[in-house]
């Protein structure tokens, strides 16, 4: 029976067994693999698990070759192929019709028999079913349509023609540097306890006077920052819409002749948000009343917000402001609604109050300029996109049935978390994202690159298949449900061709083999981190970053370079359990080692200490590489011990709460890191 459950779970889209960090082969519980499939079965349309195994696979294998042609077909660099599934004996008349985004029509005919036959099934029965596949030259990429017919069978299907390889690839890209920093971390006397635009617009200008060509730095989505209240960048409250809370509001106020009232001294330690955005919400609301008493300007911009979804946005965050709970608490006529708010007026008659839908549309529409603004100079801004959004998401609410709200996207077991990692995001539904023709997926990607230029997609294994856990195991009984990951890689090359932005994949931790390949193969950026790759042995020198990689010493979500230099990491370990004492003290040991071999390859410039000695000679080192980007942490400039994220942890550590010291200066002409990583990056 077990063996049976996980066939009819592999049918239906999910990987009951993989293999671990450690290279044995590791299975989920029945428990999970039932609750697992049962999460999908609305999407399947039957109930498997209420057939038997053997009849609920012959049920799924029927479906699938009952689909003469699948909803979603690539056409790699404009070259469609057609796969019709029919049964081998069966010849009939096929026509493919193609309208393009540019309205062409496109036509091709022919016979069943004279095309190739190849993939042969036999689908609940004896009966030899194969495809056979129709080709077409398209000569555009685009989103187009395709009409089709096969015998007395009609249907239609989404057609992606992308270019196989993302804008920017490796082999078209120079030797680049830039920096990285939250913009949360930004903090100066005028944005008060935390960061925004303007600071980022300051570091954007420090790393243009250096010659550095990105500023990197954590998702700036949009997050509830009163009640509910939950500000992880990577937990966003949506992926289409910005965090408010980063307004420039100086320049919005000079732009609306409005004054800015003085912003509080930040407090000492961490960032307090709910503070923050008290002091910064009634402006915003004052700035969004002046801009809306410009009927001309309301009238432009509530055009810009029908078309955008955002006063469906803006009504849903008014009413969760109004209610002071997600949306899985509002009363039922709020929280199960499924009218689409196109309108201002749509939005109050749902229940929203006018003046918070106005502040929302605002706040969109000022976020999106000042954004913008940021680009088409010699740096830009390099962003992430996160995995999923928060269960109390815009996104979930609007679109319940995209969403797999009885399971949770996390990481199996790895050697840093051997409790593997529950994240609490509701994974995408693969069936339904493909019969929603990725619109969700494609509006996320757009959303990004129209500002950045260069896209980090995070944990890009996700494209291919995400570890969930469902709801009431542990994190370490989790599954793997499956992505047509070729239709989500053709979206990203697309859409990163038309908006000429380079995309990177976050590939660290649990990586399946074909992973990086295929990354490779489209003109993705991987990531090195070199950390990781330090010297061992004395005379041995750091791994060289790889051509086609991004580069930096470490992440957000590893010890900065002081904190690895002191060891405050393997503290962490002990205090959070996940170390021994003696496992502790054995890799102290190892890690003295290691950094008496830096020290003895960093240069001698008095009168800078052992620590700062070594970074300069691990960075300037990475950046000597082959890597297309070399990254530099303003941490790791101002030797923070302290990381931004500790994975795996909520209420334990202070996770995305601390300010970036001193980084104002961390650019100046003095610094002697900045000034080895920009003769390093120098074209050869």
């Amino acid at each position: 029976m077990v063996a049976n459950l996980r066939a009819v779970a592999r049918a239906a889209g999910i990987d009951p067994e993989y293999t671990s960090w450690r290279g044995e082969p590791t299975a989920a519980s029945d428990e999970s693999v039932r609750a697992a499939v049962k999460a999908l079965v609305p999407d399947l349309g039957f109930d498997v698990l209420a057939l038997g195994p053997d009849a609920a696979i012959a049920q799924l294998e029927r479906r699938q070759w009952a689909e003469r042609v699948p909803p979603v077909v690539v056409a790699w660099d404009g070259e469609l192929e057609v796969p019709f599934r029919v049964a081998a004996e069966d010849d009939a008349d096929w026509e493919l019709s193609v309208t393009t985004e540019d309205r062409r029509t496109l036509v091709a005919t022919g016979r069943l028999f004279a095309l190739h036959a190849d993939s042969h099934a036999h689908p609940g029965g004896d009966r030899v079913h194969c495809l056979r596949r129709a080709k077409l030259s398209l000569g555009a990429l685009g989103y187009h349509e395709l009409a089709w017919s096969c015998g007395s069978e009609t249907g239609k299907a989404l057609i992606i023609a992308a270019p196989t390889r993302t804008w920017g690839s490796p082999e078209n890209f120079e030797r680049r540097w830039g920096v990285f920093a939250p913009v949360y971390g930004l903090a100066s006397r005028e944005s008060g306890h935390a960061g925004d635009l303007a600071t980022l617009r300051q570091l954007f200008a420090a790393v243009e006077r250096r010659g550095g060509a990105y500023v990197a730095t954590l998702p700036i989505l949009a997050a509830f920052l009163d009640e509910p209240f939950a500000f992880s960048p990577y937990s966003p409250a949506s992926r289409l819409f910005w965090n408010e809370l980063y307004l420039d509001l100086g320049r919005a106020g000079e732009s609306l002749g409005v004054a800015v009232p003085t912003a509080p001294l930040p407090s000492p330690g961490l960032i307090d948000y709910k503070a923050q955005y008290a002091w910064r919400r009634p402006v915003i609301d004052r700035l969004a009343t002046a801009f809306f008493d410009d009927d001309n300007r309301g009238a432009g911009v509530a055009s810009w917000a029908t078309t955008n979804d955002v006063f469906d946005y803006a009504a849903f965050r008014a009413i969760g402001e109004a209610e002071r709970k997600g949306w899985r608490e509002w009363p039922a006529h709020l929280r199960d609604g499924t009218t689409r708010v196109r309108t201002r007026a749509e939005a109050i008659a749902l229940g929203a109050d006018g003046a918070r839908v106005d502040t929302h549309v605002f706040a969109q529409w000022t976020m999106q300029q000042q954004l913008g603004a940021l680009q088409g100079g010699p740096v830009s801004l390099y962003l992430d996109l996160p995995v999923g959004v928060s269960m109390d998401a815009y996104e979930v609410w609007r679109w319940r049935r995209l969403f797999l709200t009885s399971l949770a996207a996390g990481a199996p077991p790895d050697a840093l978390f051997l409790g593997g990692q529950n994240w609490g995001l509701p994974p995408m539904s693969p069936i339904a994202l493909r019969r929603g023709r990725y619109k969700y997926f494609i509006d996320c990607v757009r959303h990004h690159m129209r500002v950045a230029g260069m896209l980090r997609v995070d944990h890009v294994m996700g494209l291919f298949r995400l570890y969930c856990v469902p709801e009431g195991r542990a994190a370490t009984d989790g599954v793997y449900l499956r992505y047509p990951a070729d239709e989500l890689l053709a979206i990203l090359t697309l859409e990163s061709r038309r908006a000429t932005c380079a995309v990177a994949g976050e590939d660290l931790g649990t990586v399946p083999p074909y992973v990086r390949p295929a990354m490779q193969r489209h003109g993705m950026y991987r990531l090195h981190v070199g950390q990781w790759s330090f010297p061992q042995h004395p005379g041995q020198h750091s791994d060289a970053a790889p051509a086609g990689s991004i580069a930096s010493l470490n992440t957000h979500d590893t010890a900065t370079f002081a904190g690895w230099w002191s060891g405050a990491d393997i503290a962490d370990k002990i205090e959070l359990g996940l170390a021994t004492e003696d496992e502790a003290m054995r890799e102290r040991g190892e890690r003295a080692a290691v950094k008496q071999i830096i020290l003895d390859q960093a240069p001698e410039l008095p009168p800078l200490s052992d620590v700062e000695r070594a970074m300069l000679g691990v960075t300037t080192e990475l950046a000597a590489g082959d890597a297309e980007v070399m990254l530099v942490s303003l941490d790791d400039l101002a030797l923070e011990p302290v990381p931004h994220n500790v994975p795996g942890t909520t209420h334990e550590r202070p996770n995305w709460q601390r300010r970036v010291i001193g980084w104002e200066h961390a650019l100046d002409d003095s610094s002697p890191t900045i000034a080895a990583v920009a003769a390093a990056r120098r074209p050869r």
